[in-house]
């Protein structure tokens, strides 16, 4: 599975259940960063698509990395989008949840082994396993179509989820004083 909107969707769920606790950002920069590999080769040219940081290892190694740079990554986007939306005079969509280092810690984390068990699913050329084993006994076990129905359905959810506890939370905040 290309990086589509799809891959966000187990993300968003988790957003959801962990609002504080996991970052989406961070989540989404692991899928990103994950797929400039397949980039790489594509412009390459090669046979292989997925190597080594289509690995668990590898995902290991890039998620470490993204756990530290992901947060301040994270802060400056949200900073970012913050003065987007003040600009247009847009409220209600600005961003509070700060980035903590457990949130980038659990949204590269996730991120990164939720891209490798879904690609295993989908392409041939994936050994997650290496250097231990050169085997993907996972590819071909459920159908692509189910995989992006359930993604789709998880992201769906999640947004539906979070977007009503921001709403009830924000109403809540913004409730006038009883007289």
């Amino acid at each position: 599975m290309p990086f589509t909107p799809l891959h966000m969707g187990p993300g968003m769920a988790f957003k959801a259940a962990l609002p504080r606790h996991f970052s989406i950002v961070v989540f989404g920069l692991t899928q990103i960063a994950l797929d400039l590999e397949v980039l790489w080769h594509l412009v390459r040219n090669t046979d292989r698509l997925h190597t080594f940081w289509h690995t668990y290892l590898g995902a290991t190694l890039l998620a470490g990395v993204l756990t530290v740079l992901g947060k301040p990554a994270s802060q400056w986007i949200k900073a970012a989008w913050n003065h987007f939306v003040k600009r247009r005079h847009a409220l209600d969509f600005i961003v509070s949840i700060p980035t903590t280092w457990v949130a980038s810690f659990t949204g590269a984390f996730i991120g990164a082994y939720s891209h490798i068990l879904l690609d295993s699913l989908y392409h041939l050329d994936i050994t997650p396993w290496q250097p231990w084993s050169t085997s993907n006994r996972l590819r071909g076990l459920v159908n692509p179509l189910a995989i992006d129905g359930l993604c789709f359905a998880l992201g769906l959810a999640g947004l539906v989820w979070f977007f009503a506890r921001e709403r009830r939370k924000r109403k809540f905040i913004n409730k006038p004083a009883k007289p």
